[in-house]
């Protein structure tokens, strides 16, 4: 049986309830696939059920014991969560060698202490070797999950010391059933889902109506802007003005459809703009998309770092109309 938190998670739940029950858990365990599949709330999941006083037979936390209180309020003594200071931030050695403490201390109310590194490939260098060092020798009664979208960005000796655990995107079908319950619009679900990849929180989050109106806004935008319609710093204070992970996630799906488009393949990520893309074929330059995306990319990792996001977006949208001639 299996009570995963997602219907997509249950082979990997029931797998570590089968660990668990013969008392094989291993002392690490690397959680790893692409955004949107809710692995850190499988994470949370696993690292509650462990700790509960009276789990359910299909391993999960009950919810009501002393345990399951404490977790919920944040306050439970065995349980630690690491992450960056913030989404643009490494996660620094201080942080491991808090970990590592926490670590030598036996267990508070059960017999396992709990720690989520999350997201594991912000570990930077003297922090991912100071964790090595733990993975080399884990505490007897300890449990280290990390979690990543991007597990080659670890050390090799770091993941060689945790049982990979890796989730996939569910079938197509299986997906958008789970979306059009939430979403009860097919056509929504459709376009989130191409969008996402196949990932159902991602291709939820996507659907969301303000994200869609913004997309749409984007797209026009751009369209104005090759036609010679709009003006480029006009254009760009108004997109700083929102500017987001989601809006520069947008931005670079319809650049990696563009460069499709003019290597000859089909539209994947804008399946609902295909028209306007095909309409872009004959004037693409793809060594200049190419630049766009990466610059865009760039932007992702700056955002929250003091960023002029107008200036840069003026930019990217100057080299955008260059490469997209109509």
């Amino acid at each position: 049986m299996s009570d995963a938190p997602y219907p997509w998670q249950r082979q990997q739940w029931s797998q570590l309830q089968a660990q668990i029950a013969q008392g094989r858990l291993p002392h690490a365990l690397l959680l790893s696939g692409i955004p949107g599949l809710g692995k850190m709330a499988f994470a949370l999941s696993l690292t509650q059920a462990i700790l509960c006083e009276q789990p359910t037979g299909e391993g999960r936390a009950c919810g009501v014991c002393r345990s399951c209180q404490l977790y919920v309020a944040g306050t439970h003594p065995d349980r630690l969560l690491v992450q960056p200071e913030s989404p643009d931030k490494p996660i620094r050695i201080d942080a491991v060698r808090g970990l590592i403490e926490f670590l030598t201390f036996s267990p508070s109310l059960k017999s396992r202490r709990v720690v989520v590194v999350q997201p594991a490939d912000a570990l930077n260098v003297f922090a991912a070797n100071s964790l090595l060092k733990t993975l080399e020798e884990p505490a007897s009664a300890a449990l280290l999950m990390l979690v990543t979208d991007r597990p080659t960005r670890l050390p090799a000796t770091v993941r060689s010391r945790c049982q990979s655990l890796r989730f996939g995107a569910p079938a197509v079908a299986e997906t958008r059933v789970w979306l059009n319950e939430r979403l009860g619009e097919a056509g929504r679900a459709t376009v989130a889902l191409a969008r996402a990849n196949g990932a159902p929180l991602a291709a939820l989050e996507y659907a969301d109506e303000a994200g869609l109106k913004q997309r749409a806004r984007l797209i026009e935008g751009l369209g104005q802007l090759v036609k010679g319609r709009a003006d480029v710093g006009e254009l760009a204070d108004e997109l700083a003005d929102t500017i987001s992970r989601t809006l520069l996630d947008t931005l670079a799906a319809w650049l990696r459809d563009l460069i499709r488009v003019g290597n000859g393949a089909g539209v994947r990520e804008n399946p609902d703009f295909e028209r306007e893309l095909l309409a872009c074929r004959e004037g693409l330059d793809l060594a200049r998309l190419f630049e766009c995306l990466d610059q865009t990319q760039r932007l992702h990792g700056l955002l929250g770092n003091g960023l002029n996001a107008a200036l840069q977006l003026e930019a990217l949208l100057i080299r955008y109309r260059a490469a997209v001639k109509q």
